[in-house]
Formats: structure tokens, sequence, C-alpha cells
């Protein structure tokens, strides 16, 4: 029985050669010689292959999830998209309760969001349905919280989006624009708490720049801020003449659903024991839309996901371990094991820091080179059936939107392979590479402007086993979700049920 590795490299789609596209303008010797010796296939990683709506983009939540699953399971932006074209968002229980909360007690209902289209970790149209559930409610005081996207849509989305909200809250006579702020701070995932301080400062103590215009702010800081850092992504913390403090006793809704980027701002407005600075003001009734809590409300609870590769392979009591830097543990584990927290028995995980820096492209090497050393000596001691391994770079370097520093992000996964494979083979491992989704692929749009975000594209998936001789015998694996049964076929272990 093989062993069996399965390798993510992060954020590497497949797109013709052009100037925005790093992945093919890199000197990639060891995956342009695979293309032509191993067996390989496209693959779908976004859209309906991924549980999203057709044409979504993929992301590495969603990636994860459906690469552990073995199955397209819709993931929350569908489920909630779906809700509100049937209507029946605006009678979700956790969300109306929050609603009839704030009305009972006369005080102010606050919506946090990230205001973007991109629907990664949350989306607009949420916000706009959201609102008219609580006009619907009669709540009197509805106060907005908008965070800055910059990385999943363009750069400067803001500027432009901005109008819609404040054509919404016209059209609804209901809400008030407060604050804007962008993710690098209230979205930190790094264990960067000061970022997180400076959201929580914003939400509570009205700690930031007081504007009377947001888009003339907007443009003010766009031409004046540091080099790569003049996007929504950085906006520093701004607060409208309107702003609302959060107090103890106001209601709070969090409208992103991804859980990766929400539990530090969470734990920040809600834990008693909380231990990284201030949180004096702890919110009483706090709702989550996604599962980023085991005791608050949620609105959009996680779906049960029976027999993942990770508690399948645990059943058949082999061993497996996950390495991956720390911006991607949630997803090598959490997401992986569709969204199960613990591991499961005969589960290790080595979770590598990621570099302490403001942006990626600083350093595009990022922690490569430790991930590989942690897998190979995984690999050596023999004693795991599979590994599971994140190679980071393309996606998050990507996001920086620096093409040089992309094609470096690229470069450098590639030198991994060529220390990781042999030692995978040498202690009798075949193994699978493919990616989440597409990112690195795409650094330009179409006016030649960085493109930070991830894309709909397909992703190459390389399998070097005995059970899959040639590409022909992969040219029925379509999807990202085909893996996990690959992974298992390899391994000469029955596949679950709900998996075929």
């Amino acid at each position: 029985m093989a062993r069996c590795a399965l390798i993510i490299i992060d954020g590497f789609g497949v797109a013709p050669p052009g100037p925005g596209n790093a992945r093919t303008q890199a000197n990639l010797p060891n995956i342009s010689r695979m293309e032509k010796e191993i067996p390989n296939v496209l693959m779908e990683a976004a859209g309906n292959a991924a549980g999203l709506p057709e044409g979504q983009q993929g992301a590495s939540e969603q990636g994860h999830y459906t690469i552990g699953a073995g199955r397209v399971v819709w993931q929350t932006l569908e489920q909630i998209n779906r809700d509100i074209r049937d209507g029946s968002f605006f009678d979700n229980e956790v969300l109306v309760s929050a609603c009839k909360d704030a009305v009972s007690r006369n005080v102010p209902l606050h919506y946090f969001v990230i205001f973007s289209y991109g629907g990664v970790h949350g989306h607009a149209n949420h916000l706009y349905a959201a609102m008219k559930l609580a006009k619907d409610e009669r709540v009197k005081e509805v106060c907005l919280h908008l965070t800055g996207d910059g990385r999943d849509v363009p750069e400067q989305s803001l500027l432009k989006d901005i109008e819609d909200i404040n054509n919404v809250i016209e059209e609804l006579d209901t809400g008030k624009l407060c604050s804007v702020v962008g993710r690098y701070y209230s979205m930190d995932r790094d264990l960067q708490w000061d970022r997180t301080k400076v959201a929580y400062d914003l939400y509570t103590q009205g700690e930031g720049k007081e504007v009377t215009d947001f888009p003339k702010a907007f443009e003010e800081y766009y031409s004046g801020a540091e080099e790569n850092q003049d996007t929504d992504y950085y906006m520093p913390p701004l607060k409208s003449k309107e702003f609302v403090p959060i107090a103890e006793d106001h209601v709070v809704v969090n409208l992103n659903y991804r859980t990766d980027r929400q539990p530090q701002i969470t734990e920040a407005l809600t834990e008693k024991n909380f231990e990284h600075f201030d949180n004096s003001v702890r919110v009483i009734k706090y709702v989550c839309m996604g599962p980023y809590s085991d005791s608050l409300p949620i609105a959009y609870p996680e779906l049960l996901v029976k027999n993942n590769l990770g508690s399948w392979l645990s059943q058949h009591d082999k061993k497996q371990l996950r390495v991956c830097e720390s911006e991607k543990y949630a997803h090598v584990t959490f997401f992986f094991n569709s969204q199960e927290e613990d591991p499961y028995p005969g589960e290790e995980r080595i979770k590598i820091p990621s570099p302490k820096c403001p942006s990626y492209d600083q350093k595009p090497e990022m922690s490569a080179s430790k991930v590989t050393d942690a897998a190979v000596k995984g690999a050596q001691e023999e004693k795991y059936d599979m590994i599971v391994v994140n190679y980071a770079n393309p996606d998050l370097v990507g996001h920086s939107g620096d093409l040089e520093a992309a094609i470096i992000a690229c470069e450098t996964v590639d030198a991994q392979l060529e220390k990781l494979l042999p030692e995978l083979e040498k202690h009798g491992y075949e193994w699978i590479i493919t990616s989440d989704h597409g990112n690195s692929e795409q650094m330009l749009y179409d006016d030649g402007k960085p493109c930070p975000s991830h894309t709909d594209n397909l992703v190459q998936t390389f399998v070097n086993s005995e059970k899959f001789p040639t590409s022909e015998s992969l040219k029925d694996k379509k999807g990202i979700k085909d893996i996990a049964p690959m992974c298992l076929e390899i391994m000469e272990l029955p596949v679950p049920e709900e998996m075929k």
C-alpha cells in the first residue's frame, strides 16, 4: 500500500501567457519538466465546482473545503444568496432576533461587513438585505461599519462602490454610515493584535479621522499613502459625524461569513478573559453570520459533512500530517476537515510562522523553505500514511498586486518542489500536486492595473502514481472535488459513498 502526499500550491492557476501572468514569466524548471513527464489534468476550482455561485472566483477556504470533503458542498455565500432570492433570509431566526432585541431594548444595531462584491469573506448585497430586514423590523438606529477590501476586488473599489451604500440608505430610509477601515486592521488572522486593536478602538472609542466626505477622504489617502499601500486593504480608520461608538448593551451583527478572518475582532468585542489589549467594552449581544464562535449566535451554522478525507483516514487507522505556514493553517486544518476544529485521531499538525511584514511582496519567499524542511522530516520518519503540504506564496504574494514579487513567489515554490519530491519518493510516497484556486497567473486587469484578487481559472493537477499512469487516466477528473478520492485510490482504501 502506497503512502500519499498532497501538495497544495495556493493561488496557482492556469492562464495564457501575458504581461500579468507571473506563472508563465517565472523560471519553473521543475513544473515545466512535470508538464512533460508527469500525468496531469486541468480542474475546475471556482464557481459551482467549489460550491459557489456560477462565475464566482475561487477562494482558499472553499478550495480546501472542497478538496478535503471530496465532493461539492454549497458554501455559505451561495446559501445566503439563495435565501435572499426566495425570501427566507428575512425569516432567519438569529438575524430577526437581533433586530427584535435592538427594538425591545431601544438600542442601536451595528452591522459589520466587508464592503465588497468579491464574495470571498462577505458581500455588499448581504448588507443591503440586512438593512431591509432591520427596516422591516422597525429598528430605529442602524449603524454601518464597512471594511475596505482591496484584495478580492480592484484595489481602490471603495471610491466607486461607496455610492451604492449611500443610494441604499436613501432608498430604504434606514441606516447611517458610521465608519470605514481596511481589512488589514479589522480582519487580521495572523495574531497581529496591534492591527485588531486599531479596528476595536475605532468601533468602541471612535479613534479615527472624522470625515464629512468619504470619497474625498479615500482619494486623499490613496494619493498620500506609501507605495503598494494606497489600497482599500490598508485604509486607515475613518468615522463620520454620525458615528455611534459600540457600547456593551448595543446589538452587533457581523455579516461576514467566512470564518478565518473574523475570530480576532469577535474575541476582542466579546471575550471577558482577553489578554491582548484592553477590551473593556464587551458586547452582550453579538451575532456571527458564520461559525466562527462556539459561544455566540450563528445565523448560518456549518453544514455537517460526513466522511471527509481526514475523518475517513482516521476511521481506517491511518496517520496523517498537515504542514503549512500560519497564514494558511486554518485552511489546511479547519477548512480541510469540513470546519472541524480539533484534529482527528492520528492527525498531527505543524504550523510554521509566516514572516511578520505588512505585505508579502516584501518577502516573497515567505517561510516556504521551513515548510519543506518540516514535510521532508515527516516523510523521513515514515510513520505518516498521508502528508498534506500547503505552499502559500503564489496566493499571498499575488494579493500584493506586485508582479515581480509574484514571479519570485512562483519560483520559490518550484525550487521547494525540487527538494521535497525526491524525499517523498525515497520514502514510499506517491504524490499529487494541485491548487485551491487561481491568483498569481493573473496579476493585471485588462486596463493594466494591478489585480490582487483570486481568479476563476482552472488549476493544474499533477499525479505521480502507478494508479494513474497517463494523463488519459485522469480525463474524467473534472474538479478539485476529485482529488480526495484519488488519494484514497492511491492508498488502496475504499472511497466513501459520499465522495462517489
